[in-house]
């Protein structure tokens, strides 16, 4: 039986409890005992009468308690519940005025990501985290290729909605600055707006009738295609705001910590993480992925909201909140779909 199926069985009296205990329990922290949520709902009902709905709620699988004597704390699946009746939300007006006032300051799509995952960070109090559409896909607009000496070339891709990579790679043949200038110019002048399969494509097909000509092109496009399909760390993803982990006090646990913290700096791991979250879910717009959702044994205490936004060049990038379980979820849901929006639209302006 899946959660949803579980949530349609119960009462709204135990609904409204277990809703009740979730909002507490991320507000305080601490576990909910019976008689702190009958003062709440200013005595409709007996603490006796909540203790049994709590227990009920606890043999379903929604509620966990900590200890003997302690209330009781949301499980995994109580907080499933939660954010799937959860309505629709909106960021403040407050929170609204600021984000676009902090976004205007942006004038190129990088400043514009690194100010979204500072947005996403300080109004959640989480960690905020944005990636920008994977560049073998975009649409090109310039590139260059710059030598470096010993089969190093640094190359300069420039994306139609104005994304810009810089990407080392390297070459068993040797290319003359000339040759390179030459080659990033005939691209540029034969293929704006395809992206770099289609370009390969392109080039595969013309070296059947001037192999001599197209050549070296294509060694180039290869070289850079591997190096983005590698397992290399990506260069455009932006992280901000995991010092606000620490102030958590679910998270005093240093090996936990330092799970988190190792994979931020394994930023591949990170990608294939979110990737996998959002593959997983059908649902267009904003992604939960709570605990064990996320497929990673060192991640079950944490929660990822993601959501996708889109380039004019129809490329998807996305952007999201890594935060504990215990989270505001209203809020983090509010800020992720609003930020996706706001960053999709201006990268299309």
């Amino acid at each position: 039986m899946t959660p949803k199926e579980d949530v349609r069985q119960l009462d709204e009296r135990p609904q409204e409890i277990l809703r009740l205990i979730i909002r507490s329990y991320i507000q305080t922290g601490e576990p909910v005992g019976s008689r702190t949520l009958s003062k709440t709902m200013d005595w409709r009902l007996s603490p006796a009468t909540i203790r049994n709905i709590m227990a009920d709620l606890e043999d379903s699988g929604f509620l966990v308690q900590p200890h003997t004597s302690a209330g009781r704390v949301p499980s995994e699946k109580g907080y499933r519940f939660f954010v799937d009746t959860i309505g629709d939300t909106r960021v403040s007006k407050q929170d609204e005025r600021y984000i676009n006032r902090m976004l205007s300051e942006g004038d190129t799509p990088e400043e514009i990501m690194s100010c979204a995952s500072y947005l996403l960070s300080m109004i959640s109090n989480n960690v905020g985290i944005v990636i920008a559409p994977p560049m073998a896909q975009t649409l090109l607009k310039h590139i260059e290729f710059v030598a470096l000496g010993e089969g190093r070339i640094i190359v300069i891709f420039v994306s139609n909605s104005g994304l810009i990579q810089r990407k080392l790679i390297r070459v068993s043949d040797h290319y003359a600055q000339d040759e390179l200038d030459r080659a990033g110019k005939y691209l540029v002048e034969k293929f704006a707006g395809r992206s770099l399969m289609q370009i390969r494509n392109d080039l595969l097909q013309m070296m059947q009738e001037e192999r001599t000509i197209y050549d070296g092109m294509l060694s180039l496009l290869q070289a850079w295609r591997d190096s983005l399909n590698g397992e290399s760390e990506p260069e455009a993803i932006y992280v901000q705001g995991a010092v606000n982990i620490l102030n958590k006090p679910e998270f005093a646990d240093v090996e936990r910590m330092r799970n988190l913290f190792t994979m931020f700096e394994e930023k591949s791991r990170l990608v294939k993480i979110l990737n996998e979250c959002i593959a997983s879910q059908s649902n267009e717009g904003v992604n939960i992925s709570i605990g064990s959702e996320l497929g990673v044994p060192g991640m079950r205490d944490f929660t990822f909201i993601t959501s996708s936004y889109t380039s004019n060049d129809n490329n998807s990038g996305f952007l999201g909140i890594i935060g504990p379980t215990r989270m505001e979820y209203e809020r983090g849901i509010s800020i992720v779909a609003h930020l996706s929006r706001v960053v999709g639209e201006m990268f299309n302006a």
